[in-house]
């Protein structure tokens, strides 16, 4: 389906706590989130934590960017069966691309999303490359578990580079590349944050 082109609006999803999915608390997520609250342009209409499935899913149609900080989980042997743990239920990968998001431009995936089967590392359809080729222009993730604590870091001074010298106040994800080699290059960045977890973040798309 063709791209239509709409008015920006930023959306930030994460729920601290894994729900029906096994895994450690996030406990500096709500804190990240609402760092990338205060960096979002201030034209930009922004909505928070739509933790729920339903809510989620929604979030991902109606937003032209998105950014979730939560724990991701890779299917081997399902790829589509992917998924982001949400509230209450999961929000799996085939619930996004059977979702109607033809406005979508841009997602930061601040969870593990990019991993691929050792046995056909080529093969393996991850989350990020699901969310690129179905959905969003151009994508963030990472290549392994990121520490909440740490990854703050690193999406502040990304989106502070995304974000400068906006043309007449629009976001513009083609400026994804350029802003993530920035960020993980920044003094604050390498001084507080260990190099495995720097070099975690990677993009996809445009």
């Amino acid at each position: 389906m063709m791209k239509t082109r709409a008015a920006p609006t930023f959306v930030a999803i994460g729920p601290s706590r894994p729900g029906i999915v096994p895994g450690t608390e996030l406990a500096a997520v709500n804190s990240e989130l609402e760092l990338v609250h205060k960096l979002v342009p201030p034209n930009v209409k922004f909505a928070g934590n739509k933790i729920t499935r339903a809510g989620t899913l929604k979030a991902l149609q109606c937003n032209t960017w998105v950014h979730l900080a939560c724990h991701g989980k890779q299917d081997y042997d399902q790829p589509y069966d992917s998924r982001f743990a949400v509230r209450e239920k999961t929000v799996t990968l085939l619930d996004i691309m059977k979702n109607n998001a033809p406005q979508a431009e841009f997602t930061f995936l601040s969870c593990h999303t990019v991993a691929g089967d050792e046995k056909t590392p080529d093969e393996v359809i991850h989350l990020a490359a699901g969310l690129q080729f179905s959905v969003f222009r151009s994508v963030i993730g990472t290549l392994w578990a990121v520490d909440d604590t740490l990854a703050k870091y690193v999406v502040q001074a990304f989106y502070e580079s995304m974000f400068k010298d906006l043309k007449e106040g629009v976001m513009d994800c083609t400026k994804a590349v350029s802003a993530l080699n920035h960020a993980t290059t920044t003094s604050t960045v390498k001084k507080k944050v260990p190099l495995e977890q720097i070099i975690v973040f990677i993009h996809i798309g445009v």
